[in-house]
């Protein structure tokens, strides 16, 4: 059984290729360039360039697999990409979706990006495909980008105010995303993924001042200035204006909750933000040998 990934490279499909891949489960990896191949080749997955603009190499990734792992990347053309990959799989007889989406996906979301999957997933319930839809929330991992000020000021930055969030390890969601490829129980369906706990940056910055020995403070930002912090390094409006929308719905209580359904399907609880603190953020903060 050929599994389709898309979005092979990010930070949750290169957890399910690995699992995938240990278990002996044949995977085709989607790249948009011949310079993302080499790893994944080397790793044992089968790879094949495609974009989501050009319906002939999408048609040509689908052939033959039976299974489609479907993530698309936040983009303004994201919904339109993730029409024509199930338009593709339909096209390709693929039996199988499983869909990541985007915590409580919605046409009544607080940004574009949520409303987007929130038609995708949609569009996707009514395509006559077998799929499960998995909904996950903050990532835990976007917090690697408060590295260099970690490093330089102990300082974590973000425009949450107060608000607590049931933010997740992106192990989790691949964990939760690998048994649904597996297992078709939980087709029909969709999930809201979360952490164990909803914590508030004031949390994270306890928790890490315990587990680096040193005070680590939150400085809460606004939405507004966070925006404008995007566009400064560059980044176009439509990811600035994601940011301050997500952010200022966040910092309203918007994601202030949690449910099972890592434990659930995965069969493991979900990871404890120390728990990720643990193994990932605090290493990242390790001075490099």
């Amino acid at each position: 059984m050929t599994i389709l990934i898309t979005g092979a490279t990010g930070k949750i499909a290169q957890h399910v290729i690995i699992s995938l891949l240990g278990d002996g489960h044949p995977v085709r990896a989607m790249v948009r360039s011949g310079a993302q191949e080499p790893r994944l080749r080397r790793q044992g997955a089968e790879t094949v360039i495609a974009s989501f603009e050009d319906p002939d190499s999408l048609g040509a990734a689908a052939k033959g697999a039976e299974t489609l792992l479907l993530l698309t990347p936040p983009h303004q053309h994201a919904a339109a990409w993730a029409s024509a990959a199930i338009a593709a799989a339909k096209q390709a007889g693929i039996r199988r979706i499983v869909r990541i989406s985007a915590i409580l996906a919605g046409s009544d979301g607080p940004s574009d990006n949520n409303r987007q999957h929130g038609r995708t997933d949609d569009e996707l319930r009514h395509a006559g495909i077998a799929s499960v839809i998995l909904r996950p929330h903050f990532f835990m991992q976007n917090l690697l980008a408060d590295v260099a000020s970690l490093r330089s000021d102990g300082v974590i930055y973000a425009a949450a105010g107060d608000a607590r969030l049931g933010m997740i390890d992106t192990r989790d969601i691949a964990d939760v995303a690998t048994k649904a490829l597996l297992d078709p129980s939980w087709d029909g369906n969709t999930y809201d993924l979360t952490g164990p706990d909803s914590i508030s940056f004031h949390d994270i910055a306890r928790q890490l001042s315990e587990l680096v020995g040193r005070e680590i403070r939150y400085v809460p930002m606004s939405p507004d200035r966070l925006a404008q912090s995007i566009r400064d390094v560059g980044l176009d409006e439509w990811y600035a204006q994601g940011y301050h929308d997500y952010l200022r719905a966040y910092s309203e209580g918007w994601g202030d909750f949690t449910t099972d359904a890592v434990a659930a399907i995965s069969g493991k609880p979900a990871r404890s933000f120390k728990a990720f603190a643990s193994d990932v953020l605090v290493r990242a903060l390790s001075p490099s040998p």
